[in-house]
Parts: C-alpha cells; structure tokens; sequence
C-alpha cells in the first residue's frame, strides 16, 4: 500500500540561521499552517552561516539596516548563549577617518544606539591584546557584540521543531539564486581563554577586522582585490596565493605582545547583492514564492521577523518593503548588476547609495 506523503503550507528551503529563525517566527503563529524546513544536511552548517565572523553591529548609514540590526539583537539576546554584548570598536589611524567615526557617532546615537568616541588609550584598555597605541581615536558601540551564529540557528531549528515544524532532509533543484560571491579569509591563533571579554574591533581605513573567541583569536580582511565565485558545496573557497599580502598587511595591526601567528587561514564565500541590502519579499513571478536573504548574521532574525510578517499580511514598514524588495533589480542587466556587487565588495559595511556619497 502506497504511503500518502505529507502536505505543507509553508515549504522553506534553507535551514541557515535566516531560514531556521523564519520557520520558528512562522511556527508561532496559531493559524495552524504546517510548514517544512528543508535542507540538504542538519549537520555541519555548509553555508555562510557556519562560516560568519559573528560581527553584530548595529549602527549602518541605512536606516533601514540600523532598524533590522536592532530588531536582530532584541531576538538574539532572548537565546541563551546567543550573543555575548562585548561591544565593538571602530579605530581610526587618521584625521580623516576620526571626522568619520564622529559623524557616524553622532548618527548612531540619534537612532537610539550607544556610541561615544573614546581615545587611543581607553581603546587598549577594552582590546589589549588586539588594539595597538597610538591611534587618533575610536569609536566604541557599547550595545554591539558577538554571535554564536550556529548556537542561534540550532535554538531556532529546535525551537520550531517543538512547535509542529518537520525537519526535512533532502536535495532541492530549480530553486532560484541571486546574488554574487567574493572571498573573505579569516587566520585564526589559540590561546588561553580571557576573563576579559574583548569587544570585536575593525580598522574601516584598512578594511581589516578582528575578534576574540575566547580560545582562539580570528583575523580577516576584505582588502583585496574582489574575486567572483559561484557557491558550490560550501561557503568555504580554497586559499589563494594573492591573499597572503593581504594577511601580512592585517597582522601589523596587532600587538606584537599578542604572538598572534596564523594556525589556520581560509575563505568564506561572502554573498552579495548590488547595493549591499538584504533581498526579502515576494517573488510576483512564481505566486506564493517569497525570498529571504540577509546578507548579515546582524541582519539575519530581523530579516526573517519582517518576512514572516510579510507572509502572514500584517502591517510592515512599508520603507523597508521598498528597500528590501527582491524586485528592485528587475529589468536590469545581469552582467552590470554583477560588476556593481563586485564593485561594492570592498566597502561592504555601506549600502550602494552612501557609495554613491
């Protein structure tokens, strides 16, 4: 006797953290939708979310970007072990970049956000161990942090699996893909855990960012030359020579007290879109397909939250529908919309319009 498969309401493709936090906000509602998440593998997280620094800061010269990472961390800090609120820094090298950190300063707190502009010194008092002296000046986002990305995606998926959704493991094709793919690299040392908690710190002059996980410490740099990569089994790409000069370049922004030296170098296959926003929203072509992706882990919950309200027809922000919407790029040609997400790739903390600026 042939057994009857199951139907659902709601399929989602995709168990990464935005898929599995939009299957637990779906899974709360009481409309009594059965919805399935799918993916390829529950196990090691293959896609960008196993591979995410975990950076989560808030303040962006979007304010739509500003409003989803707000969002994002008032979800994460209801995970336990979600997110540590180390704080983060912003140092600045020059006169140029301290006007920088002091308009973005300005910004951040009219939104809301907790930022101060502190000096050299209190900025090695927070991150010694990854902050030299002699720096004009930083920033210091008190409220920002660090995300355990593959502990928030389990929460989510166990969370949604107790309220009725099934967990399913299978292979899909067809499905549509959008967006480019370029290389980060990240080095990483062990050491001995801190009882001080080190905020994560970027030098945005040099495109060079750091953190400490507590037994190991990471180092990255987007200072390179964009190389365009389609995704495959895994965000993880295979190290390339160019990169070497890059990493030499990063690690002289560490103390050399530290006796930071790469144990472990590789690439995370960084997804990105012409304007650097996230593409969330129906899908008018295909009726009932919707799309979410967020770029950001900082993004990621907030993105899904807006999405699941989309889905259930609540009232939304209609300025961040707008921005949001996977249509936006519609009509355009596909080989210059590429060139622009390549283009934007050494400035991704910027949305294409303040490029533009």
């Amino acid at each position: 006797m042939a057994v009857p498969q199951p139907t659902y309401d709601v399929a989602i493709v995709g168990a990464g953290i935005v898929g599995s936090a939009l299957a637990y906000f779906l899974s709360t509602s009481e409309d009594g939708k059965k919805v399935v998440l799918i993916d390829r593998s529950f196990g090691p997280l293959k896609g960008s979310t196993g591979y995410a620094p975990g950076f989560v800061g808030q303040y962006n010269e979007s304010n739509v970007l500003t409003q989803l990472a707000i969002d994002t961390v008032n979800e994460y800090t209801k995970i336990p072990g979600g997110i540590d609120i180390v704080g983060g820094l912003e140092i600045a090298t020059s006169q140029n970049g301290v006007n920088r950190l002091r308009t973005r300063c300005a910004k951040a707190r009219e939104a809301g956000l907790a930022a101060k502009m502190i000096s050299s010194e209190e900025a090695v008092n927070l991150a010694p161990n990854l902050v030299k002296g002699g720096n004009e000046a930083a920033l210091h986002f008190a409220g920002d942090g660090a995300a355990n990305a593959i502990g928030i995606t389990a929460f989510y998926q166990k969370e949604a699996q107790a309220n009725g959704v099934q967990l399913l493991q299978a292979d899909t094709s067809g499905w549509p893909r959008a967006g480019s793919y370029d290389f980060l690299r990240l080095c990483c040392e062990s050491h001995e855990p801190s009882p001080h908690k080190a905020p994560w710190v970027r030098w945005p002059e040099y495109h060079v960012y750091a953190r400490d996980h507590g037994t190991f410490y990471g180092l990255g740099s987007y200072n390179h030359q964009p190389i365009s990569q389609e995704p495959k089994d895994s965000a993880h790409g295979g190290w390339i020579d160019q990169f070497d000069p890059t990493l030499d370049e990063a690690m002289k922004f560490i103390p050399e007290k530290t006796g930071l030296a790469p144990a472990k170098k590789f690439n995370g296959i960084f997804s990105m879109t012409p304007d650097n926003m996230p593409l969330v929203g129906s899908v008018p072509s295909t009726t009932g397909l919707y799309m979410a992706a967020a770029v950001w882990v900082t993004h990621a919950a907030g993105s899904a939250k807006f999405l699941a309200k989309l889905m259930k027809e609540e009232n939304v922000d209609e300025n961040i529908r707008t921005a949001l919407d996977p249509n936006r790029f519609r009509g355009q040609d596909i080989v210059q919309l590429r060139q622009e997400s390549l283009d934007g790739y050494n400035s991704i903390y910027k949305t294409q319009e303040n490029l533009q600026q």
